[in-house]
């Protein structure tokens, strides 16, 4: 592996130091990784893999193996899939430009074949092979920047672009003890289904049609991801029943929309969440946050896609 690894740097022109050796040794020691199909969107033309490239793919590995969260690492995965179907559709076009071109040279010294014509459609090929490898860059650097980005808004889930758990805690130290405050927790109904059903890209763009639903029906209130496919809700200035009952109707609401994968056509079905509703005030928010936790795993045990709240005091 060791030679292989530096007949590689040595092909691509990069100095074998211990970050270029990690980032070959990943390439050749398993070629069906995401980066390393990456790798082969940037080089398969015999292009060599230049040493900013190769730091930021190196980068990514990193980021995607240790210590990335979870929806960061589903959003890289999403991106580099992309690279490896930009990669594909290269090498595809670049193989259909050598076959047209064996086969035109063939028929050049044929009676009545227009030559002009498989010249042009063999242009277009690589026309089209050109602007292939064009967009694996560009989303090789969309993918770096959204890395830096995620780095430097902790408050922030990358997924969704809500707020995460950091974020609704700094919200929670600013919140007035003069108004009532009611949190929720709303968990997605079989969402494991979903992800071993259509994959866990299909999974990721219905956290984000779920998290765009809560957070239009329970505006102007905050809507967080929590963690997977929990969501909270943290409601200033409303009471108990009020909140429950926007919770209720953000069930609903989400409950009507029809979702589908945009590839195939193909419907998802209704999508619902169970909820917890737990008073806030008076309390530590993780105390809240337990009861509410309590409430919603009642919910689900009594069937899912529905919204349990605490017993309002006399």
């Amino acid at each position: 592996m060791g030679l292989d690894v530096l007949t590689f740097l040595t092909e691509q022109g990069l100095t074998p130091t211990p970050a270029n050796y990690e980032l070959a040794y990943c390439y050749r020691s398993d070629r069906q990784t995401l980066v390393a199909r990456a790798i082969d969107a940037v080089t398969m033309t015999g292009d060599q893999l230049s040493q900013a490239k190769a730091t930021e793919l190196l980068a990514v590995l990193r980021q995607t193996n240790d210590s990335a969260p979870d929806d960061e690492r589903s959003r890289m995965r999403d991106h580099t899939r992309e690279l490896a179907d930009l990669a594909a559709l290269a090498k595809a076009a670049t193989g259909q430009f050598g076959r047209d071109l064996a086969g035109g040279l063939d028929e050049m010294g044929v009676e009545g074949v227009n030559v002009a014509a498989i010249v042009s459609a063999m242009i277009e090929r690589s026309r089209d092979t050109e602007q292939a490898l064009v967009e694996a860059s560009r989303q090789i650097e969309t993918l770096r920047q959204e890395v830096e980005a995620a780095k430097g808004d902790a408050s922030r889930d990358a997924l969704t672009g809500l707020h995460n758990r950091r974020g609704v805690e700094s919200e929670v130290l600013g919140l007035s003890g003069r108004q009532h405050s009611v949190v929720a927790l709303c968990d997605i109904d079989h969402f494991k289904l979903i992800n071993d059903r259509h994959g866990h890209a299909i999974g990721d763009r219905v956290l984000k049609a779920v998290a765009s639903s809560l957070a239009e029906s329970c505006h102007p209130h905050l809507v967080a991801r929590w963690g997977g496919e929990e969501f909270i809700i943290l409601m200033n200035g409303v009471d108990l029943n009020s909140a429950a009952t926007m919770v209720n109707r953000a069930r609903t609401q989400l409950s009507t929309r029809s979702l589908k994968v945009s590839e195939t056509g193909e419907l998802l079905g209704t999508i619902t969440f169970s909820a917890g509703v737990a008073v806030l005030d008076g309390r530590k928010f993780e105390v809240a946050v337990n009861r509410a936790d309590i409430l919603l795993y009642r919910a689900k045990a009594n069937g899912r896609d529905q919204v349990i709240s605490e017993p309002v005091d006399p």
